[in-house]
């Protein structure tokens, strides 16, 4: 069921980016941005999948929350105009490369999680 809806939602961004006209005020990289990114959650998810069935749980275990990096962007996107904006001004190109920082930082944070040594709760050292 999640990877028929995490397909859908990442599909449904693709769709929208090749047939919706683009909002005013956004440029050419913020369409292939969404292209990009778009199709990067498409195809964590699908290698996730592949991942789980083949049971490498690692594997599945990183390409999904590098899907799900990438599908909670929107939110960290609201931060990165904010303080974009405040900080260094407004502008078409501006604004998409706001947009665009919040996909790179997310899947930054995602690939600090999937490499940080591991920790067991209750290990002696």
């Amino acid at each position: 069921v999640l990877v028929v809806a995490g397909l859908a939602v990442a599909g449904s961004a693709l769709w929208m980016t090749l047939f919706y006209p683009q909002k005013e005020g956004t440029g050419d990289l913020l369409f292939l941005l969404r292209l990009l990114f778009s199709s990067g959650m498409v195809a964590s998810i699908v290698l996730g999948f592949a991942a789980i069935r083949r049971r490498d749980f690692a594997g599945h275990r990183a390409w999904m929350i590098r899907a799900y990096a990438l599908a909670l962007a929107a939110g960290t996107q609201a931060f990165t105009v904010g303080f974009g904006e405040a900080l260094f001004g407004t502008g078409e190109l501006r604004g998409d490369l706001y947009l665009g920082v919040a996909w790179v930082l997310n899947l930054a944070v995602a690939e600090w999680a999937i490499r940080r040594p591991r920790v067991l709760v209750g290990a002696r050292r």
